[in-house]
């Protein structure tokens, strides 16, 4: 019988050069944010919300006057249509978007925010400014600015 190492016994399955790579990193950093994002929503009385909830209604609140449709949210956040189809959804369901037809194409159904939607975006709004002073806390302008200057270039390479 094989035997196994300490490593898997533990049930990380991780390599130790793994710690060492971008990816793996940005992964770890987007799995702490999530849950940091996670707490905060429960926190505020929104059990059962995600963080691409508060991410969308964020998009809603930013261009509140404009119409905004399924397609745009896609395009947007770089997610399926199934998924965002899904998600929308269920966030009709909880009364914090209804979805308008639009005059002369019954198909086509203009997402807008509920009150309840703006009163979740006054509170998450609270809560990513929170989160984005801790996640930068002890870093200074410039190493923002070199962050923000390395995460462009990585995303343009994606692209390529």
């Amino acid at each position: 019988m094989k035997e196994r190492d300490e490593c898997e016994c533990s049930g990380d399955f991780r390599k130790p050069q793994d710690v060492k790579r971008i990816g793996y990193q940005l992964k770890a950093l987007d799995h702490m944010f999530r849950r940091s994002m996670e707490a905060n929503i429960r926190k505020n009385g929104f059990e059962g919300m995600s963080v691409i909830n508060a991410w969308i209604i964020s998009y809603l609140v930013d261009n509140e006057g404009k119409d905004i449709f399924q397609k745009d949210i896609e395009k947007n956040f770089k997610i399926g249509k199934s998924s965002i189809a899904g998600t929308l959804k269920m966030m009709e369901e909880k009364n914090f978007i209804i979805r308008q037809p639009v005059k002369g194409d019954a198909r086509l159904k203009r997402v807008c925010l509920t009150d309840k939607g703006r009163e979740y975006a006054r509170k998450m709004e609270q809560g990513k400014d929170e989160m984005e002073k801790k996640v930068c806390k002890g870093l200074t302008e410039d190493e923002i600015e070199l962050f923000f200057r390395i995460v462009k270039k990585m995303q343009d390479n994606l692209i390529e």
